[in-house]
């Protein structure tokens, strides 16, 4: 992995009448933002990792911050003790969550409103560059963001999007948005800590199998130590967070076509190493076309309800846009 330093990571901001956001080269992550929502009342919903910008974690991990793309997405790692039927095999490169999120951007636009980056992929892989622009509603506390993924050769990845909201010690809510099931990870994220049952489906966030009996997860932080990930099959967007400190509803909205399900990381201080030492709190949901974040080491036996979710189709011939948008408001309630 090359030297990344602190000195070349640099951030482009946008301000506008309803917000800032700050976007950085690495990774292409955008945080903080604040959006004012009205009423003298404004909110900061993505996360920042609380080790901020640390040049001795490079990669992904040296400034782990707010919504990224990943092509392709998830791990590089087999996970062990895989229930029987799941097939391990080879990542097909080194990057965990893809290229683009371990390296810098490179910044071709920047307005007030508006800032476009661009990343080229080394000549041996098989995407060629993505291009992104994030851009601010004139009349809304609102972000747009759109991807062009651009590939050198027809491939099939999982991929999936990386927004990573604030999980503040007051409490966030998870509206969610309506789904088919919830599946849990094969094994446990943490074998330390997680605490829900592996390679199940459930019906609701509200009560997932855990030693302790059903544990609701729709009411963040939890009241004990763990780490999860879950699978919500057939997400329909908006997704809603409320954050009642702040009396504001946040709305993560996506296409289905892109990205059928999502995946919630639920990281409540469950990862005691450095540089997480037991202190992150956040919640990722993550729009994704794959199998967890294991679709690149993992093939699911043919009986699993998400065998089907092998990736996106990228096509040479046809450079692929997608868009999403982060918005908030004032609270309904």
């Amino acid at each position: 992995m090359e030297n990344i330093t602190m000195q070349n990571n640099e951030r482009w901001t946008l301000k506008w009448a309803h917000g800032e956001a700050t976007v950085q080269a690495m990774g292409g992550m955008l945080a903080p933002v604040r959006f004012d929502i009205g009423s003298g009342r404004s909110v900061s919903p993505l996360h920042v990792a609380p080790w901020g910008d640390d040049p001795a974690w490079p990669g992904l991990m040296r400034a782990l911050r707010g919504e990224w793309p990943c092509v392709p997405f998830g791990t590089i790692d087999v996970p062990d003790n895989l229930p029987a039927g799941f097939t391990p095999r080879e990542a097909g490169d080194e990057w965990r969550h893809g290229f683009s999120s371990n390296h810098l951007w490179q910044c071709v636009e920047h307005t007030k409103h508006r800032v476009a980056l661009r990343i080229d992929y080394p000549q041996d892989s098989a995407v060629e560059s993505l291009h992104r622009v994030i851009e601010a509603s004139a009349d809304a506390p609102a972000l747009t963001v759109t991807l062009t993924v651009k590939v050198r050769r027809d491939i099939t990845l999982p991929f999936a999007l990386h927004p990573t909201f604030a999980v503040p010690k007051e409490s966030v809510q998870v509206l969610a948005c309506p789904y088919r099931a919830v599946h849990t990870y094969p094994v446990p994220v943490e074998p330390r800590y997680s605490r829900i049952a592996t390679n199940r489906t459930f019906d609701s966030l509200r009560a997932l199998d855990t030693p302790e009996g059903p544990l609701d997860v729709t009411r963040l932080p939890l009241p004990r130590i763990t780490e999860e990930l879950v699978q919500l099959e057939a997400c329909r967007p908006p997704f809603v967070l409320r954050y009642p400190a702040d009396n504001a509803d946040v709305e993560l909205d996506w296409n289905t076509d892109d990205f059928p399900d999502a995946v919630l990381w639920i990281s409540n201080g469950g990862r005691d190493y450095a540089p997480w030492s037991g202190r992150n709190f956040a919640l990722g949901v993550e729009p994704v076309c794959g199998f967890f974040d294991l679709g690149r080491v993992v093939t699911p036996p043919s009986h699993h309800p998400l065998a089907g979710r092998e990736g996106f189709r990228f096509e040479a011939s046809a450079p692929r846009t997608i868009r999403y948008t982060l918005s908030a408001a004032l609270s309904s309630e």
